[in-house]
């Protein structure tokens, strides 16, 4: 008698994990992020924050999104060819700027040795206004969940940059007017003299 009700209960359970798994198969298994921020600074105030992962500290969100996270810096830690790694609650990864222009940074990492994600950050001034983009394409590898793993690592992401972003803003902004301050200061020391 519970037999039955037994066997219709393990025949659901199995076809709703077929169901999954097909799903699963069949979702994409890339994602795209793309986030804009507008800042009051110029680009001199903003790329080096980008640039040079000694200055990730002051704005990148990682650390409040894993407190377990810890970077360690290679050589070179900025510029072309900088590169830095963590390992951290949801895994490991390592991180390389890959090219560097007047308006454009370009980045490829590696997460868990086996995700590949690659990224920009594309400037542009006018007026004193900075926009900038961050775009961010990724493929999952995970056999049978990537397209479940892709849509995470897009949700995860979007809000992280978007987060990420905020806190550059802030800082750069506060970098620049800092700036502007002290050069007028010593505008104002030396026409008084």
């Amino acid at each position: 008698m519970l037999i039955k009700p037994l066997k219709i209960l393990i025949k659901g359970v199995l076809l709703l994990l077929l169901v999954l798994v097909l799903v699963g198969l069949i979702l994409p298994q890339s994602y795209n992020v793309n986030k804009t921020i507008e800042i009051n600074a110029n680009i001199d105030a903003v790329k080096p924050l980008i640039t040079d992962f000694n200055q990730w500290q002051k704005w990148s969100p990682w650390e409040k999104v894993d407190p377990s996270i810890r970077f360690t810096l290679g050589e070179p830690s900025s510029g072309l060819g900088a590169h830095q790694s963590w390992k951290g609650k949801w895994g490991y990864g390592e991180m390389i700027i890959t090219s560097v222009s007047q308006n454009k940074v370009s980045f490829n990492i590696l997460l868990n040795a086996e995700h590949i994600i690659r990224g920009t950050f594309n400037f542009s001034e006018q007026n004193g206004i900075v926009t900038l983009i961050c775009k961010i394409n990724g493929q999952t590898t995970a056999p049978l969940i990537s397209g479940y793993t892709a849509i995470l690592s897009e949700y995860v992401l979007r809000n992280t940059v978007s987060m990420g972003l905020n806190n550059l803003k802030t800082v750069a902004q506060l970098s620049h007017s800092q700036r502007t301050m002290h050069s007028h200061a010593s505008q104002d020391s030396t026409s008084e003299n």
